[in-house]
């Protein structure tokens, strides 16, 4: 292809910037030669829908998800650029040398902060930095430590002008973005397979296998399969996203702080079949939130004790607890004098200008140069975006000095980078955007190993990538070229005939996660029950007459208004006077995005549910759970009732496959069991207030009402198999209550529930049966003893007293037996404030 006809002709790098593409000449770089090829040779429309199939696979990876409604924490943080960024053999062996050596500086500076500390004695680095850092704690000096602190690493890198990399920022607590990298790497390797191959660009798997295998060299004592977890901050967090991809791909438990204990000394897992031990614990939590009885007392994402199982070596934690002092930004202007004095070198990578404004020289300088500078917080690594003197105000740049004046010492000020620039495909063009770069690296006992790529961040505006750590329009895959063959064999799974013990029944199930499992059966279930009645109603609205309609119309809609779908003002007497108002309201309230209960507070909770177990259940599953709120979406006018009936068809849809791939792929373990009672329990519960608020007070003609209560509950078909056209009450009451064959049934549901509550895990000492056992075999009970034809009958004062009196009990008692199976297994009990090894001696 020529190069008018390339996707490049139109290419324009950007002026005094390092280009990826071409050098300083125009002439394309050699690493980028087959890869313009391909590009070019897909066509402008190849290339387009290689684009959207990239979008397509973000959206479905185990790594995106959006943000229920409500909920603060967010997903992926952008998007995936078709493109990828390409860096040559030579240069990556140049920046391996400097990441590694910047590992074993930090690693030696680390240890030295929190152990001879002879760094401050021969005045290397102030002392300041640990007695002024609001972040430090001296527990950090009483924890013995792995051989290496820093297992897991990040540096951030910018490239000059001149082709040169610089350090913009250490990531030495627990790096973000790795997950990321990977899911990159997946999806690019799915739209350009052969090119992937054909360019030999280094594959990342061996890496993960490395961290695998040195995460399970970790474990005291060493074990041959020990448990790994990833202690999360959870959902409010905008690592959870990330840290449940990985926790999938590796095979690793997620977990939170409330879904451990320290028992005997040890680290444990509380799930429903008992206490399970956590042999190395991958931290994603900051150092100071990890144990709230020694550190910060008010965290709720660490675990009472841990410290004190550290103390005792039985379990790895990696980071070490005291790594993110290797990351304070105020750190970075020492470096190279410790790199000096500690290994008697130079550093390869060079950082950004800074300077600590604990210094009197340095503040003076900054406070000289503020237009040049950006201000930064000295100790932590913020999400926030740096402070940026020339686009204050006179007013708030004087603000600025009096704060760096008053404390200068919580200042640094820090030299934007000159970032190199690469293409990108967005909106049918290619263009030259700004790139950041963050490296991973892994530390072992013998050596550091680099993953052969990154996480790349790109944007048209290079000061946007300075704000954070997830700032940028675009991410991009990092491919390096590799100048010798490439090992494609690599796996992470482990040995074809490695010994394996057969188990049978699924992992031990935290709490956390069966409450979450059950409520996701819940919602789901609740969310479908409305959707089908609502779908009735607006059905009847919009294919009948008024007087062909009114009969029944008046009951469906109390049965809405009693699940808060809409207001109860609509189920009146006088229905045909609001009937025109109800015509337009009923689908505004199915779009309602304030709704606080109703069909979209339903599908919200199981979406937040869903993502509250994102690495217990299926990719598949999950999918098809984020679909179900898209066809909630509208642009700018809600849909009628017509097109209204279109999106309840697809939620009911895709809530049927959901139910199908529960019931289909989900081994019969207690999670199954969970989700299968939170829907027995809400189907249960939602037929009795159906039948409450249709059939206990009779109406003349009841024809009409039978079959949309039978069409609501999807039992039409198989009464008309049965009865033809003959629509009776005692029929219609039978085939919902009594019918133990109709999976619809309540019936059905209390044999179901009964089952469950049988195969849950109980006190071996209590051998009779407990109070939420009690409750399900009393409605059974009641269920089975009731006689539909006396269901049916309407007493003296017009009112189906039977049905009455069975369904209330059903509504009354329903509850109950939710609460009994919470406080027996889903609720937490709250973190006990003592050391029980310490004060007992116990060890397990």
């Amino acid at each position: 292809m020529s190069q008018q006809s390339s996707h490049f002709a139109a290419y324009q790098p950007v002026k005094q910037r390092y280009d990826e593409y071409v050098d300083i000449h125009g002439s394309v770089r050699h690493v980028w030669q087959p890869v313009r090829e391909t590009l070019d040779a897909l066509g402008a429309e190849g290339l387009q829908a290689a684009s959207i199939e990239v979008d397509r696979l973000v959206r479905e990876s185990g790594a995106n998800f959006q943000a229920p409604r409500g909920r603060q924490f967010v997903g992926r943080p952008w998007q995936l650029a078709a493109t990828p960024f390409v860096m040559d053999a030579a240069q990556w062996r140049l920046l391996q040398q400097g990441l590694q050596q910047r590992v074993r500086v930090l690693e030696a500076v680390v240890q030295d902060l929190l152990g001879a500390q002879r760094l401050f004695q021969e005045r290397i680095i102030p002392a300041s930095l640990l007695s002024a850092n609001p972040f430090y704690s001296r527990a950090y000096h009483e924890l013995p430590c792995l051989a290496k602190r820093l297992t897991l690493c990040a540096t951030d890198l910018a490239k000059d002008q001149d082709g040169s990399w610089w350090v913009t920022g250490d990531r030495t607590r627990a790096p973000s973005g790795l997950g990321y990298a990977l899911e990159n790497r997946i999806i690019t390797s799915r739209v350009f397979p052969k090119l992937i191959h054909s360019s030999n660009v280094c594959r990342l798997a061996s890496f993960f296998v490395r961290l695998q295998s040195h995460f399970s060299s970790l474990a005291r004592p060493c074990l041959e399969n020990p448990h790994v977890a990833i202690l999360t901050p959870g959902m409010d967090s905008y690592r959870y996203v990330e840290d449940a991809y990985l926790a999938r791909y590796l095979g690793y438990t997620l977990v939170q702080g409330r879904d451990l204990a320290v028992r005997g000394n040890r680290l444990t897992l509380k799930t429903l079949a008992g206490l399970q031990p956590i042999d190395v614990l991958w931290r994603h939590v900051s150092d100071r939130k990890c144990d709230p009885l020694e550190l910060e007392p008010t965290s709720m994402q660490g675990i009472t004790g841990l410290l004190q199982t550290i103390r005792a070596g039985t379990v790895a934690v990696v980071n070490s607890i005291g790594a993110s002092l290797a990351q304070m930004p105020a750190l970075v202007p020492f470096l190279p004098a410790a790199a000096r004095f500690l290994f008697g070198e130079e550093l390869i990578l060079p950082s950004l200008a800074t300077y600590w404004c604990g210094g009197a020289r340095e503040r003076l300088y900054t406070l000289e140069h503020l237009e040049e500078l950006s201000i930064r917080d000295a100790f932590s690594v913020s999400s926030k975006p740096p402070m940026q003197p020339r686009e204050m105000s006179a007013a708030q740049v004087s603000q600025l000095v009096d704060r760096i004046n008053k404390n200068p010492h919580l200042f640094i000020a820090q030299a934007s980078p000159a970032r190199s620039t690469t293409p990108v495909w967005h909106d049918g063009k290619m263009h030259a955007w700004h790139t950041a770069l963050r490296c991973f690296q892994l530390q072992t006992e013998s050596d550091v190993e680099i993953m052969p790529g990154g996480l790349v961040r790109v944007s048209p505006d290079a000061l946007s990538l300075d704000h954070s750590p997830t700032s940028g329009r675009l991410g991009q895959d990092c491919w390096v070229v590799s100048d010798t063959p490439v090992d494609h064999e690599i796996s992470l799974l482990p040995p074809l005939h490695a010994p394996l013990k057969l188990v049978r029944g699924g992992i031990a199930l935290p709490s956390r996660v069966a409450e979450n499992l059950y409520w996701l059966g819940r919602s789901a279930e609740r969310a479908e029950a409305i959707a089908r009645l609502l779908r009735c109603t607006l059905s009847r609205i919009v294919g009948e007459t008024v007087s062909a309609r009114l009969p029944d119309l008046p009951r469906l809609v109390a049965a809405l208004a009693a699940l808060g779908q809409i207001e109860p003002d609509y189920a009146i007497a006088e229905f045909e006077a609001i009937l025109p108002a109800l015509e337009t309201q009923l689908p505004a309230s199915v779009f309602d995005q304030d709704q606080a209960v109703g069909l979209r507070a339903g599908v919200t909770d199981m979406e937040e549910k869903a993502a509250a177990v994102h690495d217990r259940i299926s990719l598949d599953a999950y999918r098809i759970i984020t679909q179900v709120g898209k066809h909630l979406d509208y642009e700018q006018t809600i849909p009628d009732a017509g097109m209204t009936i279109n999106r309840l068809d697809g939620i009911i849809g895709d809530l049927l496959a959901f139910s199908g791939v529960a019931s289909e792929s989900m081994t019969r373990t207690h999670g199954w069991r969970f989700l299968q009672l939170g829907r027995r329990i809400e189907r249960a519960h939602q037929t009795a207030e159906l039948l409450a608020a249709t059939l206990v007070n009779p109406i003349q003609d009841e024809r009409q009402l039978l079959e949309s209560i039978l069409q609501a509950t999807d039992c039409l078909m198989t009464y008309r198999s049965r009865y033809l056209l003959q629509l009776q009450p005692e029929a219609t009451i039978d085939l919902l209550v009594n019918d133990v064959s109709n999976p619809r049934s309540v019936a059905f549901q209390l044999i179901a529930i009964n089952g469950l509550l049988e195969e849950l895990p109980r006190d071996v000492s209590i051998n009779h049966p407990v109070e939420e056992q009690h409750i399900a075999r009393d409605l059974f009970q009641a269920v089975e003893a009731s006689v539909p034809a006396q269901l049916a009958t309407v007493s003296g004062k017009k009112l189906r007293s039977n049905l009455d009196s069975i369904v209330t009990q059903l509504i009354n008692q329903l509850p109950k037996l939710s609460d009994a199976i919470s406080a027996r297994y889903l609720i937490h009990t709250a973190p006990s404030q003592e050391l029980t090894g310490r004060l007992s001696g116990v060890t397990t």
